[in-house]
């Protein structure tokens, strides 16, 4: 099997965190990654937000909590209402995909460069995790607002579509292995 099969096959979610950040050289070969990502018509309608600011993490958590808060989602509310539960997993870097509305596609454009992301982090040995709880506040009655307040250097007429974790793993915890690949999920036309 190949590296780049197997590197698709190894990567997990990560949900525990070394606090030293990420190496530089290892962040740009990660955000080069995602720039080279498919994109319709080759627009690259992306722009990437690299967040590794302590107190705006914890800012974006706090107010992340509270959208999970309000949800009409059972699990989320709980989630919430847990003191100690972290939405970003105490990792040093928040990668926040945003679009370009104006685009052919801009929702899928993004998610697959944050795919190409987690696949090159996955490569170099640092843990990542998709976060949905970023643009779930973005699409919030007063997320618009929040995200201006916040002044994370989004462009105007761009929307957050992707956000992702980055950091290293505790080496002390194992990888996690796979959960079961669901039955029935291919079906073949010939």
């Amino acid at each position: 099997m190949n590296e780049t099969i197997q590197t698709i096959l190894h990567r997990r979610s990560i949900r525990c965190y070394q606090p030293r950040q990420i190496a530089e050289k290892e962040l740009e070969c990660i955000l080069r990654a995602g720039q080279y990502a498919p994109s319709a018509m080759g627009e690259q309608p992306w722009h990437f937000t690299v967040v590794q600011n302590a107190d705006l993490l914890d800012k974006l958590q706090t107010m992340c909590k509270s959208v999970f808060l309000h949800s009409n989602n059972t699990t989320l509310r709980e989630l919430a209402l847990r003191e100690e539960y972290h939405l970003f997993y105490h990792a040093p870097t928040l990668i926040i995909v945003s679009g370009d509305d104006s685009a052919l596609t801009p929702s899928l454009d993004c998610v697959l460069a944050m795919e190409n992301m987690l696949l090159a982090a996955a490569s170099l040995g640092v843990g990542s995790c998709w976060v949905h709880s970023v643009v779930m506040l973005y699409e919030s009655r007063e997320g618009g607002e929040v995200f201006k307040s916040l002044e994370l250097g989004i462009p105007a007429g761009y929307a957050p579509y992707a956000a992702a974790v980055f950091g290293y793993s505790y080496s002390a915890l194992p990888w996690p292995d796979a959960g079961p690949r669901k039955p029935g999920r291919v079906s073949f036309v010939r």
